[in-house]
Order: structure tokens, then sequence, then C-alpha cells
């Protein structure tokens, strides 16, 4: 049985503003629910590339906003998208009120469409 790897390796984040910039100018796909809003582009990469975004005015706690990024970091380690894209997750108001459940059913949500505006 092998275990699966906790890791969250360079070549699955998007690791300088230029990345960012790239997903924020040439958005080709966009996805919401009730935790924030995704948006990406296709990417030439292998795998996808996850971006996170929690500003300090949505959330004030730290530890809220490390919360939020660990959970979006961890869904986007378990459920590859199914055409690799350069993501960006931005974090709503109010998503530190959210629980973890609900996270993960609206990134699910995300996912979804996201996967559905791929094909």
């Amino acid at each position: 049985m092998s275990l699966m790897s906790h890791k969250f390796p360079k070549s699955s984040r998007l690791l300088n503003a230029g990345d960012y910039s790239l997903v924020f100018n040439k958005t080709t796909a966009r996805a919401a629910a009730g935790a924030g809003t995704v948006i990406g582009i296709k990417s030439d990469q292998p795998d996808s590339r996850l971006g996170i975004i929690v500003a300090k005015k949505n959330v004030k706690l730290a530890a809220q906003r490390n919360r939020v990024k660990r959970i979006v970091r961890d869904y986007f380690r378990r459920h590859p998208l199914a055409q690799p894209m350069d993501i960006v997750f931005l974090a709503r108001k109010g998503v530190a009120e959210r629980t973890n459940q609900d996270l993960c059913s609206d990134l699910s949500k995300i996912w979804r469409k996201l996967d559905q505006q791929q094909k």
C-alpha cells in the first residue's frame, strides 16, 4: 500500500508575482462558491499549479488565514483537475466562519465548474 505524499512541491505552486499576473491578466476560467473565487488559465506545464490569496481585510486572524490556505492546498493536492491549469484561489470575506467541511464542499463545487469549463 503506497502512502499519499503530504508535500506541496514547488512545481505545484505559483511562485512569483509574474505567475500571478499571468493568471490575472489572461484568465480563461472562473468559478465561485461561498468560500471564494478561483480564476485560472490553461497551463503548458504537466501539472496544475495553485496560488492562494487570503487578504487580511477578509480574514483578520493569521491562524484563520493559515487554516483556509491549508485546506485549499490539501484539497488541490487530493483532487487534481482534469486539465493542467494555473489557478488562483481568492478568499471571500466571511470564509473564516465556514467549517472545514463547508469549505471543502465549496471547493468541490468550484472544481466541478472549472472541469466543465475546460471541456
